[in-house]
């Protein structure tokens, strides 16, 4: 042990009841702390577990303080449009993150000296977080692809194996899911285990994040027309079409994904699976496996497979804000974040994530410590690594998280045949009027 190390938590009415830690490491002090806001308090917890440690002993303290998603925006646009309250470094989603990479010069700190650090990251989120000034403004820790995960039992009961290799033979294509969902509905068990027959999966409008993850063609093109990629509107299979399907056939739980209800279709025998990214095999699986009482419980019942395409929903990436005093700190803050090998994989093997190094992940598919438990054991990585190399990074914009939300909205509207999407080229019109009003600046055909 190294020294001393200071460790304080206090409460913030500015953070609406946010966590604040104050981690400080023994030594000399600038008399000031670097600040970091994060969104997530798994996260926050990770800068305790792993960056200011007694071990590390730092000389200087960091202010973490956790602010939800739907607060960060606003505050930090506020923060920097007035030049106060600034953090030093900051923690970003993927969905809106690119507003400050693509405004970059103004509001954040070139990382180009870390530039050689990225080889053996993954090349879409090195190009997401450079600008169009070509400077590099971030560096991903994570890597979020997606997954369908699925409940071993059921695969057993309803198809005769729980093999990922098997499954997947069912849910491969989206004409396949929509099969292997009828037949699902249509079971009841030997012994009507499943009087009501088994739903496919909880909300059908999850399949949103799995089309948009999936495009070729971004929301907006390089001249600044929004555009719609045919597989969320033409075909039989596309994403409209799929959502009337699983809707009028009843073969969702009909939820609404985040709900009570879709959180306890996880421990609950009526669901079959979920897509998830693979931080939410954590989070939204495992966190809420069991009931209230403990009695009910699908621990251990779970495995994933690729499922009928590919996509990637989320992700964490560090900036620095401009002008910051900190700034060699919080460059090495990122840094490590973003490159060390000991924190990457035990992060990776205690969270089920996916971190952004493609040599570290790799040496996960042949380490058992990394089995998952949850997943009645499975080794996830080799999925994880078939997802993830096939992300189109090329699809991130900046407006990506209203627009994904508009466009479900109408999908949803079409699946349901609500009177102003009776036909999918209702839909469309009205999810472009939708854009049009948001003010967003995309020029609309």
């Amino acid at each position: 042990m190294k020294g001393k190390k200071i460790v304080s938590v206090a409460l913030s009415a500015a953070l609406l009841g946010s966590a604040v830690g104050m981690l400080a490491g023994c030594g000399e002090s600038k008399g000031d702390k670097m600040v970091y806001w994060v969104f997530d308090r798994d996260m926050a917890q990770q800068v305790t577990d792993y960056y200011a440690t007694e071990e590390r002993n730092l000389g200087y303290e960091i202010e973490v303080e956790t602010v939800p998603l739907e607060q960060m925006l606003q505050r930090l646009d506020n923060s920097l449009r007035t030049g106060t309250n600034l953090p030093d470094v900051v923690a970003l989603e993927a969905e809106t993150f690119k507003k400050y990479i693509d405004n970059g010069a103004q509001s954040l700190e070139p990382l180009d000296d870390l530039m050689d650090l990225t080889s053996n990251m993954y090349d879409y989120t090195v190009d997401a977080a450079t600008g169009p000034d070509g400077h590099l403004y971030a560096l991903a820790t994570n890597v979020t692809p997606g997954v369908f995960a699925y409940r071993r039992s059921m695969a057993k009961a309803v198809f005769g194996t729980d093999d990922p290799v098997e499954v997947q033979k069912h849910f491969d294509t989206w004409e396949h899911f929509i099969e292997s969902a009828r037949i699902l509905r249509d079971f009841h068990g030997e012994n009507n285990e499943y009087p009501e027959g088994i739903k496919v999966i909880s909300s059908y409008m999850d399949i949103g994040k799995v089309f948009c993850g999936n495009r070729s063609e971004g929301w907006v093109d390089d001249n600044g027309n929004l555009t719609i990629d045919p597989s969320l509107y033409e075909g039989e299979y596309s994403m409209m079409e799929v959502a009337k399907m699983l809707q009028n056939e009843e073969l969702s739980h009909e939820t609404t994904s985040g709900d009570g209800t879709w959180y306890s279709d996880v421990w609950d025998n009526k669901v079959f699976g979920y897509f998830q990214a693979t931080w939410g095999i954590n989070t939204n699986l495992e966190n809420n496996c069991s009931d209230s009482s403990g009695e009910n419980s699908s621990y251990g019942d779970w495995a994933v497979i690729e499922g009928p395409a590919s996509y990637f929903e989320g992700g964490t990436y560090h900036v620095v804000i401009k002008g910051t005093k900190w700034l060699d700190e919080a460059k090495e803050f990122v840094k490590f974040f973003s490159t060390d090998e000991t924190y990457m994989k035990n992060w990776a093997k205690a969270h089920g994530d996916f971190m952004n190094n493609k040599q570290y992940m790799q040496d996960l598919v042949t380490d058992e410590s990394a089995n998952n438990e949850f997943l009645g054991g499975q080794n996830p990585y080799s999925i994880f690594i078939s997802q993830a190399e096939k992300i189109n990074g090329e699809i991130i914009t900046r407006y990506d998280s209203e627009i994904n939300g508009y466009y479900e909205a109408w999908a949803t509207n079409y699946a349901e045949g609500k009177a102003e999407a009776q036909t999918i080229d209702d839909a469309i019109t009205q999810f472009k009027a939708m854009v049009e009003a948001s003010g967003l600046d995309i020029s609309i055909a």
